[in-house]
């Protein structure tokens, strides 16, 4: 009896020796650490500053360990497709504000209303929270921002005795057809050179960001012809056929056949060249053209308009899988990537960009001291607003904003031309 009550008694010494030495080896391990895996496209800055924030948040969180993995800005929406069809899914992903609505449409995203409510709205510039919104529901947390201005030849302008609009007060398309009028005459008379009144990026024009706000401008804020498309993104009939749309439309068209003020071919460098009197680009633009072209004198202003000025933006966003495992972690994160401290992070790592929140610039001046930045800064705050917002916008942008005003500017019927692509573009999107 004896021997069995002492094997008994080492027996129940060693069951809580073991019990106490695996409670010390759990205890050292420390509290579980949350994981986040994020993924972005290989574009300039967009990774370097990224993985600024991540690590900005891991030092925070000691808690949270964040692994950032990046492919070729080509392939970034395959390899979205691809890894939302599997179950083993990065948690958040950088992608465009106009793509926000097509994967909300497939259920990739996971709304973000909790972190981004109503009453913060006001801290975006104009059109921001509706480039993101899908169903009455916010998807993603905008962030970086696109806008469009037009840039004149300073010498142009001076020789022919015009006046540029100033920020506040941009000139109507029929004013921009009257004053480059007249300096591609003072051209011809006193350089003997021809030159175009106008060209783009690339040439004839194309793409919604660039072309559709001509369209929306010959409308009022909230008319059908300012919105472009109906509100569940699916039907054009009634917004982008409008007499004043048709009217807009006609106008563009001119440019290339009756006033012959824009090229139907590519012009490689036209205004760097000085083969242009105005161009339509945005603020990378005139970076390139400091670089490329140092004695060209040159400035911007604002898109001329009809009725309203506008500006199409849109930009990246951050934007967190439906089937991450860790939502609650995954949304603190993208709220602060949304913060000042993110944004500063962010900056430091990739240089200073376009802001989709307000009062940035004015807290911290020192990230906006580019005259560039500051001007176009200025365009997207008074005029700008979010592109026609569609879970079809690939759709969108190839048939409404590619062929269809590239058949425009070969000369095509607008009416005929116009319903033709609307016809088009509502069949595919309603079979999606």
């Amino acid at each position: 009896m004896k021997t069995a009550s002492k094997l008994f008694t080492l027996c129940l010494i060693c069951i809580l020796s073991f019990s106490l030495f695996a409670a010390g080896q759990q205890e050292s391990k420390g509290p579980a650490q949350s994981e986040l895996k994020l993924l972005v496209p290989q574009s300039p800055g967009v990774v370097e500053g990224v993985t600024a924030v991540a690590d900005a948040y891991m030092n925070l969180h000691p808690e949270v360990k964040i692994t950032l993995r990046s492919v070729p800005f080509n392939r970034y929406k395959e390899q979205l497709q691809i890894m939302w069809a599997s179950n083993d899914v990065d948690d958040i992903i950088t992608t465009g504000s106009p793509d926000i609505s097509n994967f909300a449409y497939y259920g990739a995203l996971l709304p973000i209303d909790d972190i981004l409510p109503p009453s913060e709205y006001d801290q975006f510039i104009g059109g921001a929270i509706d480039a993101v919104t899908y169903n009455n529901k916010v998807y993603a947390y905008p962030f970086r921002e696109a806008a469009s201005a037009m840039f004149y030849n300073k010498t142009y302008f001076t020789q022919a005795g015009i006046q540029v609009a100033p920020l506040d007060k941009p000139w109507t398309w029929n004013e921009w057809e009257q004053n480059v009028t007249k300096i591609v005459q003072n051209v011809k008379q006193t350089n003997n050179r021809d030159i175009w009144g106008i060209t783009f990026l690339s040439n004839p024009g194309r793409g919604d960001f660039w072309l559709t706000p001509i369209i929306r401008s010959n409308g009022a804020i909230g008319s059908n012809t300012f919105k472009a498309i109906s509100d569940d993104g699916m039907t054009l009939t009634g917004y982008a056929d409008t007499e004043q749309a048709l009217e807009a439309y006609r106008f563009y068209q001119s440019l290339y056949t009756t006033k012959k003020l824009a090229p139907t071919a590519e012009v490689p460098d036209a205004f760097g060249t000085g083969q242009s009197a105005t161009f339509v680009g945005f603020l990378s633009s005139a970076h390139n053209l400091k670089r490329d072209f140092p004695n060209l004198d040159w400035g911007i202003m604002p898109l001329p308009y009809f009725k309203t000025p506008i500006t199409h933006t849109g930009g990246f966003t951050y934007a967190i899988s439906a089937k991450t495992k860790n939502p609650t972690v995954a949304k603190d994160f993208v709220k602060f990537a949304g913060s000042d401290e993110g944004i500063k992070a962010y900056f430091d790592a990739s240089g200073s960009d376009l802001l989709s929140k307000k009062g940035f610039d004015q807290r911290y001046p020192q990230y906006f001291e580019d005259p560039y930045q500051q001007t176009f800064s200025y365009i997207l705050a008074q005029y700008g607003q979010a592109r026609p917002n569609t879970p079809a916008y690939v759709l969108y942008n190839s048939i409404m904003g590619f062929n269809l005003f590239l058949d425009l500017a070969a000369g095509a019927s607008v009416e005929q031309t116009v319903q033709s692509k609307i016809r088009e573009f509502e069949t595919q999107a309603r079979s999606m």
